[in-house]
């Protein structure tokens, strides 16, 4: 497409990033969610868009990183989709593990209260709350299913041209047990929502 010099444009346009725990493939064995964690306590979101598919993130076709785009966040959503745990009494025998029941539920509830997340733009921390404040109306018992209802800024959070930005979810006194024997295939969506400023196309 063909760029207006000199003319923006302000379009509604949702960023998104997942943290992603493979299910079984060709014979293998699902991850589990602590196994893929770089880092035993955080997961980043927003960091890394390699190797990920648009399911997982569009930080690729976005573009924030442009000299000229900015992206003004309106509102910071987590979403989960369904998990498979492995009940306490089966995870070292080798089955296959359930994908309905309390132990599902036991995964959600340990992720949203036993966890805090945080937007850091430039490295300054603009919000820092447990991550059910910010738990979204879609997927799975995790929250309200109106989003009218959801966290709101009172003020946009502006992410300038080429700044550094990213969310964190933080363990602060580890993955429960649940959450880290959960397996795949598992995916945590943080979505910031709200509208990009761009050349004019």
């Amino acid at each position: 497409m063909t760029k207006v010099s000199g003319v923006k444009e302000k379009v509604h346009s949702p960023l998104y990033d997942a943290f992603f725990v493979p299910g079984p493939k060709n014979g293998t064995r699902p991850k589990k969610f602590a196994k893929m964690m770089t880092d035993p306590q955080v997961i980043r979101f927003f960091v890394d868009s390699q190797g990920k598919t648009e399911l997982e993130t569009n930080l690729h076709a976005l573009r924030i990183a442009s000299r000229r785009n900015a992206f003004e966040v309106q509102t910071m959503h987590i979403v989960v989709s369904t998990v498979s745990v492995l009940p306490r009494s089966l995870r070292h025998r080798g089955n296959k593990p359930v994908t309905q029941g309390r132990s599902s539920d036991t995964f959600l509830s340990e992720l949203k209260f036993n966890s805090v997340s945080s937007l850091l733009v430039e490295e300054k921390n603009l919000v820092e709350m447990p991550s059910f404040w910010f738990m979204a109306g879609a997927g799975n018992a995790l929250g309200p299913q109106d989003s009218l209802v959801n966290f709101r800024f009172g003020e946009p959070v502006i992410i300038g041209p080429q700044q550094n930005f990213r969310v964190e979810m933080r363990f602060p006194q580890d993955v429960p047990m649940n959450g880290a024997t959960a397996t795949g295939p598992l995916r945590i969506w943080v979505i910031l929502d709200g509208y990009l400023t761009r050349d004019v196309q």
